[in-house]
């Protein structure tokens, strides 16, 4: 049985994903797991391999914004997992690579996105 926090945010995900697609990016993969992290979704867009973040909210509250709880310590478990992913992946070292995050508010009516990229 999902909680209803895990339920929101794989429901952003989903949202976020569907949100790329329609701006032209790949989704390559989605959340890959190492045990020292995880990437939510691994999309390309223009031969650039975007390793993105995907935080939600239920609503817009003055202060909390989504992206906030992408810190510092946490931005460096997704770069480790992302250069993991590479590798295993078979990709060079001359791939061009970033980290990306995805704000969502989950509006009922249209979840609303902010793109924050190469961070």
């Amino acid at each position: 049985m999902l909680t209803p926090r895990t339920k929101l945010g794989l429901e952003a995900e989903e949202a976020a994903c569907r949100w790329l697609s329609d701006r032209g990016y790949r989704i390559l993969d989605r959340n890959w797991r190492r045990p020292w992290g995880e990437l939510d979704i691994v999309a390309d867009r223009s031969g650039v391999v975007s390793f993105v973040e995907v935080k939600a909210s239920s609503r817009r509250q003055a202060g909390f914004d989504p992206f906030l709880r992408a810190d510092g310590r946490k931005m460096h478990k997704v770069k480790r997992t992302a250069q993991t992913w590479l590798s295993s992946h078979r990709y060079g070292p001359d791939t061009e690579w970033q980290l990306d995050i995805i704000s969502v508010i989950m509006d009922p009516q249209e979840p609303q996105f902010e793109h924050f990229e190469n961070i």
